[in-house]
This record gives structure tokens, sequence and C-alpha cells, in this order.
């Protein structure tokens, strides 16, 4: 009888199947050798999608058939490694490479302590590979806002340090299942932005830990997925999911001033930055972020006026 997968590694695609299968071809260079691969594709174009069919690798490919975003790409795969009776999960970004020691050090790591709900690598830039994108995240208590450690930074021993940390970038999350299946998936009103926040949040209320884990390594085309930190699509979920995040965790009514204060502060400086630029689509995606937090709308939100011109449904 075969015994259970130690790893199932989901992979969300979204017409960037060029990237998942790099991120595919490097996860096979890997040392450690029990895992599964769960590739999970968003609705991509008929040719995008032909292209993970053909693909020389041996995934399971499950094709959700719309933009589940996110959350719900994720959460279709963990429905798939529950299935599999996987006893870790790692949420990968199909826009990822990982050192072939990465997957081996990241379960010795998990498995030496079960306190340990959520590990993260460290994560370089993709192809500045010298210059760190994140070591764990500091969160601020003040503004709620979270902080990527040593982000542009180039690589120091302060960086080497195994470490307990507020929570981790869903880019890379190596999660135990029996964890989910007692907090939960990823909360769906996110879509995208914020999400892993939440989660870890809620894995820290069950009396988890979220552990860093330096000697394992890898490497991240920032926002590729999402088309850029200005896109403004992006743009629209970062901006209504921190105000939903800030109203859903602030401990008081004077910690949800503060933090909504910080932020409206941000977003109106981003705002005047965006009218400097001629970047009028990423203002009106403030404005519409805005207001569907007010209105609680939320989950998957589709403004065609956001979209790029080259953009297809």
């Amino acid at each position: 009888m075969k015994k259970n997968t130690q790893l199932a590694i989901i992979l969300v695609n979204w017409n960037g199947t060029d990237d998942t299968i790099n991120c595919i071809e490097s996860i096979y260079k890997s040392t450690f050798k029990d895992y599964t691969i769960i590739v999970v594709d968003n609705g991509s174009d008929k040719d995008q999608l032909q292209k993970l069919v053909e693909c020389a690798f041996k995934i399971t490919l499950i094709k959700a058939g719309e933009n589940l975003g996110y959350t719900g790409g994720n959460n279709v795969g963990i429905d798939c490694a529950i299935d599999k009776k996987a006893k870790y999960i790692l949420l990968l970004n199909n826009d990822t490479y990982i050192a072939i020691d990465a997957l081996e050090n990241m379960m010795l790591s998990a498995n030496s302590d079960k306190e340990v709900g959520v590990l993260s690598p460290k994560i370089f830039f993709h192809p500045d590979r010298h210059l760190i994108w994140s070591a764990g995240v500091t969160f601020n208590n003040t503004n709620l806002m979270g902080y990527l450690s040593g982000y542009k930074e180039e690589d120091k021993e302060i960086y080497n340090q195994q470490s307990d940390v507020d929570y981790v970038s869903g880019c890379a999350m190596l999660i135990q299942t029996h964890v989910i299946k007692k907090v939960g998936k990823l909360c769906d009103d996110y879509f995208a932005v914020c999400e892993d926040i939440d989660f870890c949040f809620r894995v820290k209320n069950q009396g988890y830990r979220i552990r860093y884990e330096p000697s394992a390594t890898i490497w991240h085309i920032e926002s590729s997925s999402s088309g850029g930190s200005d896109n403004p699509q992006y743009v629209y979920y970062q901006t209504r999911n921190y105000f939903l995040f800030h109203n859903r965790w602030a401990q008081s009514k004077a910690e949800l001033f503060i933090s909504q204060l910080y932020y409206s502060a941000f977003v109106v400086k981003r705002a005047l930055l965006f009218i400097i630029k001629g970047n009028f689509k990423g203002v009106l995606a403030i404005i519409l972020g805005v207001k569907d937090v007010v209105i609680g709308r939320l989950g998957r939100q589709d403004y065609h006026i956001l979209w790029k011109s080259t953009h297809k449904k």
C-alpha cells in the first residue's frame, strides 16, 4: 500500500504558464522527493491552458474554468491536497524558483517543532538574486501594516537566523494540513492581497507559531502574477483589503482609528503620485477600493475599466 504523500505543492496559474512550468522544473530538481504537485488553472486562455495539459512533468491539473483569485485557486488546491492525505501543504507562487535543497530544509525545520503552524523560506528577487525580497515579515501593531524584512537589501548575518515572525508572505507558505483543518482555508473575501496576513493571524490565535527558515531559499519574480504593484486591479484589491483587514483585526476603536487614518494618508499620497504619473486608472482603482469596503462589496470584483487594453477575458 502506498504511504500518504508528505507534501503537496500548490501552484495557481492564470495566464502565466511559462512561469509555472519553470517553477515546476525547479521543484523536480529538488533533493526532497516525497511530494505531489497540484496546479490549479484559474481560467487561463486556451493556448496557455494547453501548455499545462502537455506539460512534460507529472502534475495534478485542476481546471477551475474561471479566475478564482489567489484565495479561491489555492483553496481548490487545498481540498485536493487534503483528499491526497498530504501531511504538509506548500502554497507557492507560480513565479518562483526553488533552491535544490529548499524543500528538504523546510520539511526538516517544520518536522522539528509541531508548534510551528506555518513556515516560510528566505525569498530573494529574480533575476536580481543578490537582493532579498523577504526574510519574514514585521508587523506594526500601531498602524496594522506589515513590512517585508530585508526588502531590497543585500543578504547578511541578521537574515540568517531562524526566528518566529508575526506572519509570512503567501508567496511561499508551508502549512501543517491539520492546522488548515483547524483554522479554515484562505478567506475568499480578500480574493487577493492580505489573505496571507489574515490566515497567519488565525493560525497564531490557535496557539501555533509562525517561523522564518533561512536555510531554505527561493527566488521570486515580484508581482509578475498581478501585473506589477501599480497595476490598477492590484491597486484596487490592495486598497480595499487593507481597510478590510483593519476592520476585522483592530483590537479597539482607537487602534482601528489610528490604522485607518494612517492608511488613508497612504492612499491619498499614492493617488497624488498616480495623478502626477498620469495613471488615472490607478486613481480610479483606489476610489473603487474605498467605496467597496465601505459598502461591504467583497471577494472577486471585475471592473472592466481597470483592465489593460491587452487583457483577454
